[in-house]
This record gives structure tokens, C-alpha cells and sequence, in this order.
């Protein structure tokens, strides 16, 4: 077993590394629920992106160098009144964008993000997109100020039903569309917020997928009618999904974004992208520091490639393509414990993962890192896993 820090002569970290903060990060999470722009905003924006870039103003002392490696953070509430497993305080979150700012980092639209990734076109080192899921008030009274403020732009992702039904709590209908004219993306987080891997009662499968597919496009024409934005992206309730789901996603021409944790890349999975969720445990400053510089391995194989499974502890085989990174150094976590490690073929990459642990939740996490050579950065992939069963809910 390889631990996952870098023990080399004359490489340190001032960050917690990734080993201290995996209790935090493979335990708990069962509790998450989980365009246009104005010319003002993209201004400001702009001018932003101009300054990482270049260093104008001194932020930055040497210019960012391109890559081929971004995150995406996720977060539902900022309030210290909200329920504590999602959310962040106001103050919590201000250190999160002072990080941002003064760490220099880019801050990007999600969709000009996606578009880059896809298009295998490289963008500047440390580049975030900031997410919110939901809907709640307190993205609007708060966070949508704040980002404001540092003029960062961030991506909506509504489950429309709320605001349909004026819900309490909830972001009004008037309000995302506000936030839509100046510059934030408003995209799909399905109607209901359902558990897209769930059937109902008495519905088989194929009931099942029409059921979703229309919810989809249900919730999708009702952001359009409201905002007027179209994104073709959709946020995975709770995180879950199944490979009918994927499927359909794929020929609905959406991308899929999940709650896994890791970073995004040129060969990320655009059905099944991975974000940083922030909230409850997942507040603290060294956690976020560490994870969103984090890099994105390219894995040519995973073995299940689906999350649903009804074991409590399966195994998974990972094949990881050469990178900036030693493969002795690769560490495997379940639970915040070292994971069995067994090489089918270390020269190709090729890794059977196994843990004599039992999880008994709806959902778990398996979390593998490893060094980048002479930093203090840390490639970070995660395979969440499902048990859905009719006594196994949130």
C-alpha cells in the first residue's frame, strides 16, 4: 500500500493532504439532496479572466499556464439557518471566493467550460465553474450578491415543481429569471427531484424512462419559457443514475452532471461528470483548497461502469492511462480506510480495487489519488456506488 503523499526530496505541502481529509469526503454524503448573459456581468467577467491571465493587477505573479484539467464546485445553501448537511455559511463561502480571487484562479461559465473540455481545447491552470443545485432562497439573498461582488459567474441548477407550487424556502419563478438577465446559467434539475435510478410502484422499466424523459423536457421547456436559456446539461438529483438514464440523456443530445468528486477533463465522462460538493462537513478551508486544484486522471476503463449495485463492498477494476503521476504512488480509499490494491498489470495501468469493509447506505464511495510530480497537487477520481432497494431511501 502507497501512501497518497508525495515523500520526495524537496517536495511539500502546505494543504492537508487528501488522506486527512477523507473521513469527511467517503462517509455522509447519503444526506445531500443532491447562456445568455448580460453585457455588465460578462464584462466584468471578462475583465477578471483578463487579469488572471495576464496579470495586470498582480494577483498573479507569472502567467497561468493552459491545461486540459478544470473542477466544478457544487453547493446548495449559503445560511447558517438551512439544514447543516447542505450547507455553507455566508462567512465559510466568502473565504471560499477570497480563495478563488486571490489564488488565481479562473472562474468560468459552466457551458463555456464544457464546450472547451469537449472541444478538447485547452484552458487556463486552476479553472472552476461554481455550481448551485435546487433553488433554494438563500442562493438568491445571498450567494448571488456575493458572486456578484467578485464577479464570478456560477450556473442554476432548478427543480422546477418548487417554484411552480411557490414553495417555501424556495426561489421565486420572478427571481431566477433576475438572476438569468444578469449572467447566471439556469439549467435542468429535473421537476420533482426524483431518484431517476427508482422506479414507482408497479412501473416497469421502460414506463420508468418515459416517465423521466418527460419530466425532463417538461422541466427543460419550463426554464426556457422563464428564462430563456436552453442548456442542454442536467444535474443529477441526489447524484444518482444508471446507464438507461445515461442512455437517454445521450439521445435527448444532454450532458450529465453528478455528485462524485474529482476533477474534469478532455476524456471526462460528459454523462456522468464529476463536481466538489461543499456543505456540512464539507466546509473547511484546507478541504476546498486542496480539492480544487485537483486534476483529472484519464481512465481508459472502469469496471463496473455503473454506480448501482447491491453488494456492500464490490470491487472495481480501473485501468488509468500514463500521466503526470508515479502508479507506485496511487492510494485507493473506502470509507477514509486504505483499499486492497491488486495489479492485473501495473506497466498498462490495469488495478483491481477491493475493501473488506461493509457499507449499509443507500450510497458510498470508493476514492483513489495520486501525486503530481514536484507539486502539491493531486489527481482525484471517485466511483460512488447505489443500492437501491424499497427500505433504502433518503
Amino acid at each position: 500500500m502507497f501512501s497518497p503523499i508525495d515523500r520526495r526530496a524537496g517536495v511539500t505541502s502546505t494543504l492537508a493532504q487528501p488522506s486527512a481529509l477523507l473521513q469527511n469526503e467517503t462517509l455522509n454524503f447519503r444526506a445531500r439532496r443532491s447562456g445568455a448573459s448580460t453585457k455588465d456581468f460578462m464584462n466584468r467577467r471578462q475583465n477578471a479572466s483578463l487579469t488572471l491571465l495576464f496579470g495586470a493587477i498582480g494577483i498573479v505573479s507569472t502567467p497561468i499556464q493552459a491545461a486540459e484539467h478544470a473542477t466544478i464546485t457544487l453547493y446548495h445553501h449559503v445560511s447558517e439557518s438551512t439544514p447543516a448537511s447542505t450547507s455553507v455559511s455566508p462567512a465559510i463561502f466568502r473565504q471560499h471566493l477570497d480563495h478563488l480571487r486571490d489564488d488565481g484562479f479562473n472562474v468560468m461559465p459552466l457551458p463555456e467550460l464544457l464546450e472547451a473540455l469537449q472541444e478538447r481545447r485547452q484552458i487556463p491552470d486552476k479553472s472552476v465553474a461554481i455550481t448551485f443545485d435546487d433553488g433554494y432562497s438563500s442562493i438568491y439573498d445571498t450567494a448571488f450578491p456575493m458572486l456578484q461582488e467578485y464577479g464570478f459567474p456560477f450556473t442554476l441548477f432548478v427543480n422546477t415543481q418548487p417554484l411552480n407550487d411557490s414553495m417555501s424556502g424556495y426561489m421565486s419563478w420572478a427571481q431566477v429569471k433576475e438572476m438569468s438577465d444578469a449572467g447566471v446559467t439556469i439549467a435542468n434539475h429535473m421537476e420533482n427531484h426524483p431518484h431517476m435510478v427508482d422506479a414507482l410502484p408497479d412501473e416497469d422499466t421502460a414506463a420508468r424512462d418515459q416517465r423521466l424523459r418527460e419530466e425532463l423536457l417538461r422541466a427543460q421547456a419550463r426554464i426556457e419559457a422563464e428564462t430563456g436559456q436552453d442548456h442542454k446539461f442536467i444535474a443529477y438529483p441526489y447524484g444518482e443514475y444508471d446507464l438507461a438514464n445515461k442512455a437517454m440523456l445521450a439521445d435527448l443530445g444532454f450532458m450529465g452532471i453528478g455528485q462524485q468528486s474529482g476533477a474534469v477533463g478532455f476524456d471526462a465522462d460528459f454523462l456522468a461528470l464529476p463536481r466538489f460538493p461543499f456543505g456540512g462537513a464539507f466546509t473547511d478551508l484546507n478541504d476546498f483548497k486542496q480539492k480544487v486544484q485537483t486534476l483529472s486522471f484519464h481512465l481508459l476503463n472502469v469496471d463496473p461502469e455503473s454506480q448501482m449495485t447491491q453488494e456492500r463492498n464490490p470491487s472495481v477494476t480501473l485501468q488509468f492511462a500514463a500521466g503526470d503521476f508515479n502508479f507506485r504512488q496511487l492510494a485507493c480509499y473506502a470509507g477514509s480506510q486504505p483499499m486492497q490494491l491488486e495489479w492485473l498489470d501495473q506497466e498498462q495501468g490495469l488495478l483491481r480495487v477491493s475493501t473488506d469493509q461493509t457499507f449499509n447506505s443507500r450510497r458510498y464511495r470508493y476514492l483513489c489519488t495520486a501525486p503530481m510530480r514536484g507539486t502539491n497537487r493531486y489527481f482525484w477520481y471517485s466511483k460512488d456506488w447505489t443500492r437501491s432497494t424499497p427500505t433504502n431511501q433518503d
